[in-house]
């Protein structure tokens, strides 16, 4: 009795172990062998801007494996950047023809699609995923899809870019990175004013997430300062030589793609006036270099205004001013000075700027600058509300721009 029960617990244990390791997928499903296989004609391919239309990237397959005529077997390509997982609103899908095993793309698709639908910055190589799937619908069982993805790397179109969205000053020379802001007077000029040491000058941009550099076209990191440099803008880390130290002044002109470096002796100057006070020729000259403007009239109430000026790091003759006035004003060079003589006068007697005609915002108009009692009695007509006021001296305008 006592070993009848010990064979037959024996035999429950093997009962029970095999049915914990039983495995009906491993041991009774026979799977089908698949058959689908896919390749690309060439894993890297670069597309040409010179004959957009002809197909630059291609994809053959074999047919998937062969089941009984109560199966509809469908076909389905798809095109993505890899990192898209073949989103809905991403990949290029295609229901492809029974019997058909290729399918093309051209330079000028993928370059349309990296732009408008997949948003890929400019100039920046990127790799693209080819996927089929092929699925088994209406037969007696279950079959599963077979599936292959190949994946291809690709070379933009090459495009000349001269923008940006941050530009910076970078190298040996400097103190280490910093920005350089766009003028106020000009969305097209980036200035930067400081000091440089004997080393390398870089000038990194940021446009549409990628870093490039503006260098000389020529390639060339030699430069005469103050003279103006032809630009290009792309991925070499190239800039120029800086031989001597010393406060610099950087412009770089967006719109005419060229850059101007000066150096101590080549620097911008502030404006300075020599006049006769009064507009009295008999008088000793007065000599009054101008860094900042006074303004005097109605709109200030009958009392001298000193507006505090900025200068642009561009051009110190170029004087930046925000605010409003209540009438018409003259700008005045100087509150107070002295001739040579060792005469003291007045803004009423100075070097004033003016213009019969009234300003308009948004415009640039002319200014007449002048000691003569005709100039300093005219007084221009401000218009209303908040403005930026530039006052370029080196040109004789201003420009007033509404401050919302």
């Amino acid at each position: 009795m006592k070993n009848n029960i010990i064979k037959s617990l024996a035999v429950l244990v093997m009962v029970m172990a095999a049915a914990c390791t039983y495995d009906p997928y491993k041991d009774d499903l026979v799977l089908p062998a698949e058959t689908l296989t896919l390749n690309s004609l060439k894993t890297d391919i670069a597309l040409d801007e010179n004959n957009l239309s002809a197909p630059v990237l291609t994809f053959n397959w074999t047919p998937a494996r062969k089941l009984s005529d109560d199966y509809i077997v469908t076909y389905t390509s798809k095109l993505d950047v890899v990192g898209n997982n073949f989103g809905s609103t991403t990949a290029i899908r295609n229901d492809e023809e029974d019997g058909v095993y290729s399918r093309s793309f051209t330079s000028e698709q993928i370059n349309n699609w990296a732009n408008d639908r997949w948003n890929l910055p400019v100039n920046k190589p990127f790799m693209l995923e080819f996927r089929v799937v092929v699925e088994f619908t209406g037969g007696p069982e279950f079959q599963a899809p077979e599936v292959r993805t190949v994946r291809v790397n690709v070379m933009p179109i090459h495009v000349d870019i001269f923008a940006a969205d941050k530009m910076f000053i970078d190298g040996t020379a400097t103190g280490g990175q910093e920005e350089i802001a766009v003028t106020l007077e000009n969305p097209n000029l980036y200035a930067w004013y400081g000091d440089l040491t004997p080393g390398s000058v870089l000038l990194p941009t940021e446009f549409d997430g990628m870093t490039y550099y503006i260098h000389a076209s020529g390639n060339a990191t030699s430069f005469t300062p103050g003279v103006p440099i032809d630009l290009v803008m792309d991925e070499n880390k190239q800039g120029w030589n800086i031989s001597a130290g010393g406060k610099h002044r950087i412009v770089v002109d967006m719109e005419a793609k060229q850059a101007v470096i000066y150096d101590e002796a080549t620097d911008l100057q502030p404006l300075t006036v020599d006049f006769y006070p009064n507009g009295t020729e008999t008088l000793p000259l007065a000599h009054v270099t101008v860094q900042d403007l006074w303004a005097y009239g109605g709109g200030t109430g009958w009392g001298a205004r000193k507006l505090g000026c900025s200068m642009s790091a561009a051009d110190p003759q170029v004087l930046i001013y925000e605010g409003s006035f209540s009438g018409s004003v003259k700008f005045c060079i100087a509150q107070s000075f002295t001739d040579d003589g060792g005469n003291e006068y007045n803004q009423n007697n100075a070097y004033c700027y003016t213009s019969s005609t009234a300003l308009t915002s948004n415009k640039i108009q002319e200014l007449t600058g002048s000691s003569a009692r005709e100039v300093r009695n005219t007084y221009m007509g401000m218009p209303s509300g908040k403005h930026l006021f530039i006052f370029d001296l080196r040109n004789n305008t201003i420009l007033a721009k509404p401050v919302e």
